[in-house]
């Protein structure tokens, strides 16, 4: 039996979608790859972490999709036509592609010759399982890995020029081992194999550290294989090692300088490679503060890099350290200063910022307060200061005002009247202000004092209220509390008019 491959060439932005068209409308498989694949116009893409392409296609990009006849009808003489018209239908107005037809064979034993046996160097062979081990060298170190979900299986440039390294480094016997980003764990078999001591392998892909572990019992070897979060005493600041490996890419190399070069052990060495041969110079510059980096070997456009921590280094860093240590401890301080400040003159300063219910304060003003409240609060908890509501006298605001006879009181033989003062206060803060007294003035014809009645808040605020809020005196009035106060007061007969203020008693 024979498929049907059709291969459209297309812009990069349709790649994509047209493949998820074309798997709709019954395709096998798709594959999308460079249609300048091997020439002169080849554009790589490197989907490392923080710097993957937008488009994951290239700027002319192949989209091969792969049919079964006798299960789509793809020989009619009519499936090309009829495709394209339904690939329009979605939006797909594109040129009639090529057509090449895969004979039916041994896909397994077919993807299996294309990997035989690498030789690396004098002595390393890495050996698929389907293979047999060279003979006719005694002193060969096979390496047993097969394809599979983990990255590394010797024929790639970065992998060959890591374990050519290894194997041109003769004094590894007793040397200890970090392989960061291990992968397969072809790197950590090879070091153990040819004679270090402890090998460490870890990789953020649990996937990965499945594999290498798969492939260290295959090939007999002790390694330790670990997560990043499993919190092992080996991936601890305090573990160091002879050898650090690092087979990834040059973006998350230059983030993890500082954790790699922190796992050197003085005299140790670093071993970097995933590097592209333009990208070298730029992750030199980013570990020169702690070592000097230089090109070890090149192949195929990627580049091996090796450098050594020595004391002198050692010294650098440090004198680097201090360098961005002394602005980050003035900033430290500064902030501290502020913080200080803030909670000295929480007082004054949280009313002064608070915005106001009758102002047009913006959104960012009242989050930026929300923020400071919050600090405040946590400031008191650590420092153990009373949280208490601020005092602030142009927080209130007495919105409505009445003062009525007591109609039930008017037929009474009595010099004096009842009379009920109705009045609306606010709180016009969004945070919580202490309750003030209440204060009336009763005044004659000529507006002379007469009387002053004084009420506390727990005489003046409604009782409902503190039967909702137990603790109001302790919390104070929340942010924006509007009250309605009702107070019986006895007037004199000469009484004519009256004054209501707000007032903190003075201790």
């Amino acid at each position: 039996m024979a498929y049907r491959e059709l291969i459209f060439t297309v812009v990069a932005e349709i790649a994509e979608p047209l493949g998820d068209a074309l798997l709709e409308l019954g395709a096998l498989s798709v594959t999308v790859e460079d249609d300048a694949a091997g020439g002169y116009d080849e554009n790589p893409l490197y989907g490392e972490p923080g710097l993957s392409p937008e488009v994951q296609a290239w700027d002319r990009s192949s989209v091969t999709a792969l049919f079964n006849p006798e299960i789509d009808q793809s020989d009619a003489p009519d499936f090309i036509s009829n495709l394209l018209a339904s690939l329009k239908d979605l939006g797909f107005d594109i040129n009639p592609p090529e057509e090449r037809r895969v004979e039916e064979q041994d896909w397994v034993r077919l993807t299996q010759s294309q990997f035989a046996p690498i030789q690396i160097g004098k002595r390393i062979w890495v050996v698929p399982s389907w293979h047999d081990a060279p003979s006719n060298d005694p002193e060969a170190i096979c390496l047993a890995v097969d394809p599979g979900l983990a990255f590394g299986t010797g024929s790639h440039p970065t992998t060959h020029l890591c374990l050519l390294w290894l194997e041109q480094h003769t004094q590894l016997r007793n040397q200890t081992l970090l392989d960061y980003g291990c992968g397969s764990g072809i790197l950590a078999i090879a070091a153990a194999k040819l004679g270090c001591t402890a090998v460490v392998g870890t990789d953020i892909d649990p996937q990965a550290i499945t594999a290498a572990r798969s492939n260290a019992q295959i090939n007999q070897v002790e390694i330790q294989l670990i997560l990043p979060n499993e919190g092992a005493i080996e991936l601890a600041p305090e573990s160091k090692y002879d050898i650090v490996m690092a087979n990834i890419l040059a973006n998350p190399l230059q983030v993890l300088a500082p954790a790699l070069v922190n796992k050197i052990r003085p005299g140790g060495q670093i071993v970097l490679s995933g590097v592209l041969a333009r990208q070298a110079e730029e992750v030199i510059a980013t570990y020169r503060p702690w070592l000097e980096l230089s090109i070890w070997k090149e192949s195929e456009g990627w580049v091996c890099l090796q450098g050594t921590l020595t004391s002198k280094s050692r010294d650098h860093f440090f004198v680097g350290i201090k360098k961005k240590v002394k602005p980050v401890l003035l900033v430290l301080f500064w902030v501290f200063v502020l913080l200080f400040g803030e909670h000295m003159f929480r007082q004054t300063l949280l009313p002064t910022l608070a915005p106001l219910s009758d102002n047009d304060s913006n959104r960012f003003s009242q989050r930026a307060f929300f923020v400071l409240q919050q600090i405040d609060h946590k400031l008191c908890s650590a420092l153990g200061c009373i949280d208490r509501p601020v005092s602030d006298f142009s927080a209130w605001k007495i919105t409505a005002a009445s003062l009525a006879l007591d109609k039930a009181q008017e037929g009474l033989k009595n010099p004096s009247k009842q009379s009920i003062l109705q009045v609306d206060i606010q709180n016009r803060l969004t945070l919580a202000v202490l309750w003030p007294s209440l204060e009336v003035s009763l005044t004659d014809a000529e507006e002379s004092v007469i009387q002053t009645i004084a009420f506390s808040p727990d005489q003046w605020i409604p009782s409902q209220f503190q039967e909702l809020h137990p603790d109001f005196l302790r919390t104070g009035a929340p942010g924006l509390e509007n009250i309605h106060a009702e107070l019986v007061i006895t007037l004199a007969n000469q009484v004519a008019g009256y004054r209501v203020r707000l007032f903190y008693p003075s201790h």
